[in-house]
C-alpha cells in the first residue's frame, strides 16, 4: 500500500472516528436542547424548564420567604436566567444549599457533596433552606426516585437531569 493510499485511509479513519465522537457526546443530558424562562403555572410566576418531551414548570414562585423588594415575577425572571446561564455553562448539576455572605442561599453545585459554584436565589436571614428548597421543588418529581442526595451535614443536592427526568408532563 502506498502512503498516499495510506494517509487517505488515515484520514477516512480519523474523520468517521470524529463523527463517533461527536455524535456521542450530542446524545449527552447537557447537549440536549433545554432551554429555562419564566413563564405561568396554576396562576404563579414559575420557572419553566423546556425540554424535548416538553415543557415543565420546576419552581413556582409562591413562597414569601424571601428578602425584599423582589417580586414573585422578579424573583422568577431572574432565577431563571440564572438556571439557564449555569445548563449553558454545564454548572446546573445539582440543586443544593448554603451559605454566602452570611446568607442563606440556594445554589447549584457540580457534584453531590461540593461547595456551590453558583447562586440561584438568596432568602432571608434565619430561613431554613433545605425546607425551601423541598418546597419550591414540584413535589411529583421529589418522590419519583432516587433525585435527592443527603451528604454528612445534612445539606440535600437534587440532580437536576434525574429531578427534571422524573417529574410527568402536566
Amino acid at each position: 500500500m502506498s502512503s498516499a493510499m495510506k494517509l487517505q485511509l488515515f484520514t477516512l479513519l480519523l474523520t468517521g472516528l470524529t463523527i463517533a465522537v461527536c455524535t456521542t457526546a450530542s446524545q449527552s443530558g447537557y447537549a440536549q436542547p433545554r432551554t429555562y424562562e419564566c413563564g405561568t403555572s396554576n396562576g404563579a410566576p414559575a420557572t419553566i424548564a423546556h425540554m424535548a418531551r416538553g415543557s415543565i414548570p420546576i419552581i413556582r414562585w409562591v413562597y414569601n420567604d424571601f428578602p425584599p423588594p423582589a417580586t414573585p415575577q422578579q424573583r422568577c425572571e431572574e432565577v431563571s436566567r440564572r438556571f439557564q446561564v449555569y445548563h449553558d455553562n454545564a454548572n446546573l448539576n445539582y440543586l443544593t444549599t448554603g451559605t454566602m455572605n452570611g446568607e442563606p442561599v440556594i445554589c447549584v453545585a457540580r457534584i453531590p457533596g461540593g461547595d456551590c459554584t453558583g447562586v440561584l436565589f438568596t432568602l432571608k436571614p434565619g430561613s431554613n433552606p433545605k425546607r425551601i428548597l423541598l418546597m419550591l421543588l414540584d413535589r411529583r418529581g421529589l418522590t419519583a426516585g432516587n433525585t435527592i442526595n443527603q451528604n454528612g451535614e445534612k445539606r440535600i443536592y437534587v440532580d437536576v437531569m434525574d429531578y427534571l427526568d422524573s417529574i410527568p408532563l402536566e
